[in-house]
């Protein structure tokens, strides 16, 4: 093979796996699209009777702690009798939470100061009656390794209104990051408890009915 003939395969060959690369990213994030649309857009119905709430996200640090402890304050406020807890599912157990999340929590009068990070297990997934996860690849591994659970698996975003479905992990950002994080947390966490609250109505509604026939 002469030299000419070697760079001119050298370089088709190049373009072909460069190819077969940007085809692989595309049918990606046409995959990652078309879930996003279904998670976010098919009626998925709540457990009912929901009295424990677990909120994951990657190390426990940032997202689920600030989800963890504003769904906590309220529900208090609300006089509802709900447990909030949450978990990391890459994290070691103890570390505190991330210095943006507790400036951030205190400016809105919820506090971080005695958080220590808890690796996510089993029994915490059985003992609660909804699991909340801040990413779409979480809700996925969630899914795997506790397959028997997933129906009460969801994203916490599919409650926002606005943004993409994805809360991003604010971590390497600055204190912009966290405010931006925290107000999507607040307005998921907000449409979520009225969704509660609307379907134990319902629920205690067709109970009711039933009685009475």
């Amino acid at each position: 093979m002469s030299r000419i003939t070697a760079a001119w395969f050298r370089e088709h060959l190049r373009r072909y796996f460069c190819g077969l690369q940007e085809t692989g990213r595309h049918s990606y994030r046409r995959l990652r699209f078309l879930r996003e649309m279904f998670e976010r857009n098919v009626p998925k119905s709540l457990p009912l009777s929901v009295r424990t709430i677990l909120v994951v996200c990657t190390r426990n640090l940032c997202r689920s702690p600030l989800a963890e402890v504003y769904l906590r304050e309220k529900v208090r406020k609300e006089g509802r009798l709900l447990t909030i807890v949450s978990a990391g599912i890459d994290t070691f157990p103890g570390m505190p939470a991330h210095k943006l999340a507790r400036e951030v929590a205190g400016q809105h009068g919820i506090s971080l100061e005695s958080h220590a990070a808890r690796p996510i297990h089993q029994k915490l997934i059985q003992q609660a009656d909804l699991v909340l996860v801040m990413e779409m690849t979480q809700k996925e591994r969630i899914m795997k390794l506790y397959p028997q659970d997933r129906q009460k698996v969801f994203v916490l975003g599919r409650f926002c209104k606005k943004g993409s479905l994805d809360i991003i992990d604010p971590h390497r950002g600055g204190r912009q990051d966290f405010q931006l994080c925290f107000d999507r947390i607040k307005e998921s966490c907000d449409q979520l408890l009225e969704n509660l609250v609307r379907d134990d109505q319902s629920g205690k509604a067709a109970a009711n009915l039933d009685r009475k026939e």
